[in-house]
């Protein structure tokens, strides 16, 4: 990790900033750009489908947050154990938050069906859930990600609680596997942009 990089809490006065840099992680991204119109449209419904999901992790779990000296780097969002599956309420406001987007995207009917295979198969036992990962571009390959994810895989191992996460691009699964995740399940639906299923066992502590 850079030196000039600092992880804490998202404050609610940082959340336009955080969107937007989380945002522009997800370019280029298999299942964003499957549901894009075009490159516009992906620039576009990007921040106001990831803003509820940043949100709903800020009331059922943690998200945290890189900063340097340039603005803001990323961010995790953590959904806390018990608190998946979401209600119906919780996915309402999600949803409702993306509609205009969703409205306008393409694919909607293979995306839909592929969420809900993802939802189905989100495994019941309790664990610390990775909502959400993402870093601006600008600040890859320097630590920021490892770092956005400490605080709460550690809190995982003291407290001996499980974590997992979806993934939508093959190459992060080597990347998540450096923590200890494993990829339990693949999920493909009509031709739509796999999505990888892992699960991190907590790390017994000396």
């Amino acid at each position: 990790m850079t030196p000039s990089v600092e992880v804490e809490r998202l404050q609610l006065a940082d959340v336009d900033e955080v969107v937007v840099a989380t945002a522009r992680a997800f370019w280029p991204d298999p299942l964003f750009g499957y549901f894009a119109r075009d490159h516009t449209h992906h620039h576009q419904f990007a921040p106001s489908m990831l803003r509820p999901v940043i949100a709903d992790a800020q009331r059922h779990g943690e998200v945290w947050v890189a900063s340097t000296a340039r603005g803001v780097a990323g961010s995790a969002s953590w959904i806390a154990p018990g608190d998946m599956p979401r209600s119906k309420g919780r996915d309402l406001r999600i949803a409702s938050g993306a509609l205009g987007a969703f409205v306008r995207g393409r694919n909607r009917a293979n995306a839909l069906r592929l969420l809900g295979a993802v939802d189905k198969h989100h495994p019941h036992e309790p664990h610390w859930y990775l909502a959400l990962l993402g870093v601006d571009p600008r600040f890859q390959r320097q630590g920021v990600g490892h770092a956005l994810v400490g605080p709460v895989l550690a809190r995982c191992d003291a407290e001996g609680q499980s974590a997992y996460l979806e993934t939508q691009k093959e190459e992060n699964l080597a990347f998540y596997a450096r923590f200890g995740f494993e990829e339990i399940r693949r999920i493909d639906v009509d031709g739509a942009p796999p999505i990888w299923l892992m699960w991190r066992d907590p790390v017994a502590l000396p």
